[in-house]
């Protein structure tokens, strides 16, 4: 998808569903841009497992909820 390959400017978000935890890994690694990113879940200790291996995730902040 072009929301996911290009830098977008407004009010915009993307929700990009996965198959499992490797898949978002993968899929965030692959990532080149973005000024924000985010983990939303109501298990923290697995947002916080999975933050850690999206070890190239090139982002202005990331926010875990």
């Amino acid at each position: 998808m072009r929301i996911a390959k290009e830098e977008i400017f407004g009010p915009v978000i993307s929700a990009i569903s996965f198959k499992d935890s490797d898949d978002l890994i993968k899929r965030a690694n692959a990532t080149t841009l973005g000024l924000g990113s985010g983990i939303r879940t109501i298990n923290v200790s697995k947002a916080v497992k999975v933050s850690r291996r999206c070890v190239r995730v090139q982002s202005g902040s990331i926010a875990i909820r």
